[in-house]
C-alpha cells in the first residue's frame, strides 16, 4: 500500500499537503471549544453574565462556520486525490494486463484481474481519502486534547496518556491479526466472482441442462465461506470499539473523581472540569475514528499488495527490435519446437520441425487435444516456445516487435469474440484506416456481405456483447472479415469455419485460395483442407505426418481414419453444392 501511495500521490502533492492542513485547522478550532466552554461556565453562567454567554456563544458559532468551511475544502481535496489515484491505478493496471501474454492471463484468470482492478482499487481509493482527511486529524486530536488537559492539570493528563497507550496496544494487536485475514477475504471474493462470471457467461447452458439449483448451491457454498471469513474479521475488528470505549469511560470516571476532589479543595474550577470532560470525549471520538481507520487501512494494505503484484508483473514475452521482414523463402520455420503450459504435467507440443513457404495454403488436422490451437498460439507468439526456435520470415520470431507480428499475422481464434459496437467498428479493429470499400471486400471474401446488408442498418448494425444477436456462423464470418481487413501476410484460422454450413464453407475457402496470402487452416474437417498445398497431421502434440491429401490417405493411418469417419459429411457437402 505504501509503495502505491508513494508512486501515485506524487501527482497530487497540493491535495496531500493542503488537505490535512485544512483538517488540522479545523481540529485546532475544535480543541479551543472546551476552553471557551469552560470560560462560559466560569465567567458567564457562574457570574450570571448573560451578555458574556451570548458573546462567547457567537465566538463558538464563528468557530463552527470556519471549521465547516475548512472541512469542506479538505473533503474536496481528498475526493480529487482519491478519485485521481483510483483512475491512474485502473489505467495502469489495464495497460499492464493488456501487455500480458496468454501465459500471465492463464496464471491469474479473468476473475482475479477483475476483482483487483475494481474492488481492490476501490479500497485503495478509500485509503487515500482517509489518509488526507483523518490520518493527521485523529492523532492530533488525541495528542492535542492530552496537551490541553495537561495545561489544566498535569496529574490528570497522565490518565489521558495511560488510556491512550492501552488503546494503542489494542489497535496494534488487532491490526496484526486482521491484515492477513483480509487477504483471505479478498481471495474468497475472487472465487465468488469466478462463479458469478461462469454462470452469467454460460447461463444458456445452465438453463438448457436444468442445472440452476446445483449452480445456486455452488454459489451459496462459496458465498457462505466468504461470509464466514468476513464475519470473523469483522468480529475481531469489532473488539476495537468496545475496548476503546471501556478504557476511555474508565478514564472519564477517574478524571471526574479526581477533579471533584480538586474542585472541593479549590484547586480547580467547575469550568476546568467541563473542559477536561470535553477533552476526554474528543479523545473517545478520535480513538473511534482511529479504530475505523485501522480497519480501512488493514483492508487497503491487503488490497495494495495484490494490486502492486499486478503492476510489477512483467510479461513473459518481451518485445524485439525489428519491424521489417528478414530474408528467406520460408514464412515459418519450426526447429525442434516444444511447448508446455506451466500447470501441465507434460508438453503440449513435442519437438516439432517443419517449414511453411510464402503463399502456401496449409492445413492442420488432428483430434481434440492434439495441440492444434497451441500451435497457432506459438505461431502468433501469444506464447513463447519452451524449447527450440521459431523463425518467421527469415528471423527468429522473438526478434520482431510484437506490434509488427500481430499486424502482419491475422489470427482468427477458436472462440469468435465481438465487441458491443457496430459491425463497422468491429471490422475497423483490423485496420483503423480502412474504407467502406475495404470493409465490403473483406465481407465478400468472408461470405458475410449478404447477411450484413440484409439489414437496413448495414455496417451500422449494433452488435450485442459477445455477438449474442448473431448466429455462430455469422460471428465467425465477421471475425474472419475483421482479420482480412488487416491485409495480413499470414492468415491463421483456428477452427473458424466450424459453425458454417458446407456450401458457405466451400465458397469461403474458394475465395481464400484466390488470395496471395499464406493461409493456415486449423480444423477437424478434412473436407476443408483436402485441397491444401500441405497438410500437417497432429496427434498428442506430435507431428506424425506432413503431405498432400492423396499422399496422407495412402501413408498415414490416422489421417485415413479421420477421413473415413467424415466420409458421409463429405458426401453431404457434394450433394448440397
Amino acid at each position: 500500500m505504501l509503495k502505491i501511495f508513494k508512486r501515485y500521490l506524487k501527482y497530487y502533492k497540493k491535495e496531500v499537503i493542503f488537505g490535512p492542513m485544512f483538517k488540522l485547522l479545523e481540529a485546532i478550532f475544535e480543541l479551543l471549544v472546551p476552553l471557551i466552554m469552560a470560560d462560559i461556565v466560569d465567567n458567564g453562567i457562574k457570574a450570571n453574565n448573560t451578555a458574556y454567554v451570548w458573546k462567547m456563544g457567537g465566538v463558538l458559532l464563528i468557530i463552527a462556520v470556519v471549521g465547516l468551511c475548512t472541512t469542506l475544502v479538505c473533503q474536496a481535496l481528498a475526493a480529487k486525490a482519491s478519485q485521481g489515484v483510483g483512475t491512474r491505478l485502473r489505467n495502469d493496471c489495464f495497460m499492464v494486463i493488456n501487455s500480458f501474454s496468454f501465459q500471465e492471463l492463464d496464471e491469474y484468470g479473468v476473475s482475479t484481474l477483475l476483482t483487483r482492478i475494481n474492488n481492490d482499487v476501490n479500497q485503495l481509493q478509500l485509503g487515500v481519502a482517509m489518509l488526507i482527511r483523518l490520518v493527521i486529524r485523529a492523532p492530533f486530536l488525541v495528542i492535542g486534547a492530552t496537551v490541553m488537559a495537561a495545561l489544566i492539570s498535569w496529574k490528570i493528563a497522565l490518565i489521558f496518556v495511560f488510556s491512550s497507550i492501552i488503546v494503542g496496544v489494542v489497535v496494534l494487536l488487532i491490526m496484526r491479526k486482521t491484515v492477513p485475514l483480509n487477504k483471505v477475504v479478498q481471495k474468497n471474493l475472487e472465487s465468488t466472482t469466478t462463479i458469478t462470471k461462469e454462470n452469467l457467461s454460460g447461463i444458456r447452458v445452465v438453463k438448457a441442462f436444468n442445472h440452476q439449483s446445483e449452480e445456486k448451491q455452488r454459489f451459496d457454498n462459496e458465498v457462505n465461506v466468504l461470509k464466514k471469513n468476513a464475519i470473523f474479521v469483522g468480529l475481531i475488528s469489532a473488539f476495537l470499539n468496545p475496548v476503546s470505549t471501556i478504557v476511555i469511560n474508565v478514564a472519564i470516571i477517574v478524571v471526574l473523581y479526581l477533579s471533584s476532589n480538586y474542585v472541593y479543595d479549590g484547586l480547580m474550577s467547575q469550568g476546568d472540569v467541563t473542559a477536561l470532560f470535553n477533552y476526554l470525549n474528543q479523545i473517545l471520538v478520535a480513538v473511534m475514528v482511529v479504530c475505523n481507520l485501522i480497519v480501512i487501512f488493514a483492508k487497503a494494505s491487503a488490497c495494495g499488495i495484490r494490486v502492486y503484484e499486478i503492476l510489477q508483473k512483467k510479461s513473459s514475452i518481451t518485445d524485439g527490435e525489428f519491424d521489417s521482414y528478414g530474408d528467406g523463402d520460408n514464412i515459418f520455420e519450426f526447429k525442434n519446437v516444444s511447448f508446455q503450459y506451466k500447470t501441465a504435467s507434460k508438453p503440449t507440443l513435442n519437438n516439432m520441425t517443419f517449414t511453411i513457404k510464402e503463399n502456401e495454403f496449409i492445413g492442420v488436422v488432428g483430434g481434440t487435444g492434439s495441440g492444434k490451437s497451441t500451435l497457432m498460439a506459438v505461431m502468433s507468439r501469444y506464447y513463447d516456445a519452451t524449447s527450440g526456435e521459431v523463425y518467421y520470415c527469415g528471423r527468429n520470431i522473438k526478434d520482431y516487435k510484437l506490434s509488427f507480428i500481430h499486424k502482419s499475422i491475422g489470427a482468427v481464434l477458436q472462440k469468435a469474440n465481438l465487441a458491443n459496437q457496430t459491425i463497422k467498428e468491429n471490422l475497423l479493429w483490423g485496420n483503423k484506416e480502412a474504407t467502406d470499400d475495404d470493409l465490403n471486400k473483406a465481407l465478400k471474401i468472408a461470405q458475410a456481405y449478404d447477411f450484413v446488408y440484409k439489414s437496413s442498418e448495414g455496417l451500422n448494425r449494433e452488435i450485442y456483447q459477445g455477438g449474442k444477436n448473431l448466429s455462430g456462423g455469422e460471428r465467425q464470418r465477421l471475425c474472419i472479415a475483421r482479420a482480412l481487413v488487416k491485409n495480413p501476410k499470414v492468415l491463421i484460422l483456428d477452427d473458424s469455419l466450424s459453425a458454417l454450413d458446407f456450401k458457405t464453407d466451400l465458397m469461403l475457402r474458394s475465395e481464400l485460395h484466390k488470395l496471395k496470402m499464406t493461409t493456415i487452416m486449423i480444423t477437424e474437417r478434412i473436407s476443408s483442407i483436402k485441397n491444401a498445398d500441405k497438410i500437417i497431421v497432429l496427434d498428442n502434440g506430435n507431428i506424425i505426418a506432413i503431405g498432400t491429401h492423396d499422399k496422407l490417405l495412402s501413408e498415414c493411418s490416422l489421417y485415413k481414419e479421420i477421413y473415413d469417419s467424415q466420409a458421409k459429411e463429405d458426401y453431404d457437402e457434394k450433394q448440397s453444392v
